[in-house]
């Protein structure tokens, strides 16, 4: 029979073996498991804009004001609101939209990149993708703040489109200068879009806007932005759907059975 003595002893060293960090263990896991996860988040956040924006972010001279600030926020919303819910719910990181924002920035650079610019020739200033990573900061900020997926959806949806479209006026602003192109007044994106030939039927097929140019000044933009956000807003509970029903609810079922 043990003494008391020995019995202490032994509490001691079960309490030192549960409260023991593992630290090389914990992170070589932490590093596998996100390093990994880059390619899948990246793969369904590049599908799901290819999907619903298509050619709106493709080409600049597509990246209008009335279309390109409609789609595009309600097809790059629902993955990071679907990342969002799962990492808060395991783990309370507000960090969601922030890592999917981040592998779909380095997803289009590179397909943008080989793809188009080191295969067909085409510039990337022509080609460019959009990018999310401040708008993913400040909506997993709003999460932080707010600890409310509907104040989320909110606040969230606007701050995410307008965020998006000041985030990507200084790339997209030089092309969008006046010049005279064969007796028309157009923008250098749209003498691209001339010049550069490409198998889906460009815009001025119909008409370059009579009387303006496809600006970010002008009334169309802002009424563009807030239908936009509203949009984004359904977006974002498709995404919270993607993260319950498809993501946590089979792991719960599972993990009871078992």
């Amino acid at each position: 029979m043990a003494t008391p003595a020995e019995e202490l002893n032994r509490v001691t060293e079960l309490q030192q073996l549960v409260t023991k960090k593992y630290r090389y263990i914990d992170r070589t896991w932490d590093a596998v498991f996100w390093i990994t996860a880059i390619y899948v988040v990246a793969a369904a956040a590049d599908i799901t804009k290819l999907l619903f924006a298509g050619d709106w972010d493709m080409w600049a001279d597509w990246k209008d004001r009335q279309w390109w600030m409609t789609v595009t926020p309600f097809a790059t919303i629902i993955i990071p609101s679907a990342l969002q819910y799962i990492q808060w719910r395991a783990w309370r990181f507000p960090t969601g939209g922030t890592y999917t924002a981040c592998c779909l920035f380095l997803a289009s650079w590179l397909g943008r990149w080989l793809q188009w610019d080191v295969f067909v020739g085409y510039p990337l200033n022509f080609v460019w993708p959009l990018t999310v990573v401040p708008a993913g900061i400040l909506i997993d900020w709003l999460l932080l703040k707010t600890r409310s997926f509907v104040l989320t959806s909110l606040f969230g949806s606007i701050v995410w489109t307008f965020a998006i479209w000041v985030a990507n006026y200084a790339m997209m602003m030089p092309l969008l200068q006046p010049v005279e192109f064969m007796q028309h007044i157009v923008t250098v994106a749209d003498v691209q879009g001339i010049g550069y030939l490409r198998a889906q039927t460009p815009e001025y097929l119909r008409i370059i806007e009579h009387g303006s140019l496809r600006t970010f000044l002008e009334e169309t933009t802002f009424v563009s932005l807030v239908f936009g956000s509203t949009v984004a807003m359904g977006g974002y509970w498709i995404g919270q759907f993607i993260g319950r029903i498809l993501s946590v609810a089979p792991i719960g079922k599972f993990l009871k059975k078992w």
